[in-house]
């Protein structure tokens, strides 16, 4: 046989081979199992999607308004960021409620019940007493409206404002 039809012959029946190999190879079940599990609840989404590049401090130490999330998810998807529309949905949902600022004076009670964990009547509450006077500080709103998650409210007291 000649040496170029060696040299060359070869290497392709090589590459052929192996793709075929890799086209009969079964998935490894960790990576089956992971492609097939979708998260199904913010927090898991959360983690599920961001931890894939960096950990979530550099999630949660960083509080932006839902405009600016919503800029930095799309580049996050831009650059490679692997999730279902859903599953970003629900990223989009933990930053909402979980690391977006809030202005008490001045959010709707929609807002209110997102951000601050509470129901319809605490965030009407509230809307009705700033509405007469307007919330001094986080002690203020705590004093002034029952119903409030106080350790909630101490965990996210560098997201809530007072303007």
């Amino acid at each position: 046989m000649n040496r170029r039809v060696l040299a060359y012959g070869l290497p392709g029946a090589a590459s052929l081979l192996s793709g075929w190999l890799l086209a009969v190879m079964p998935v490894p079940p960790a990576r089956a199992q992971q492609a097939a599990t979708e998260a199904t609840t913010p927090q898991a989404a959360a983690v599920k999607i961001c931890t894939a590049c960096h950990g979530m401090e550099m999630v949660t130490d960083t509080p932006r308004d839902i405009d600016t999330w919503h800029d930095t998810v799309q580049k996050m998807i831009d650059r490679g960021a692997r999730g279902t529309p859903e599953e970003f949905e629900l990223v989009m949902d933990f930053l909402y409620q979980n690391v977006t600022p809030i202005d008490v004076n001045h959010a709707d009670a929609d807002t209110l019940m997102a951000i601050l964990h509470t129901s319809q009547t605490t965030a009407q509450a509230i809307v009705a007493r700033r509405t007469s006077r307007p919330f001094k500080d986080l002690a203020d709103l705590e004093g002034s409206v029952p119903g409030l998650d106080k350790a909630l409210l101490e965990s996210k007291k560098r997201m809530i404002f007072f303007q």
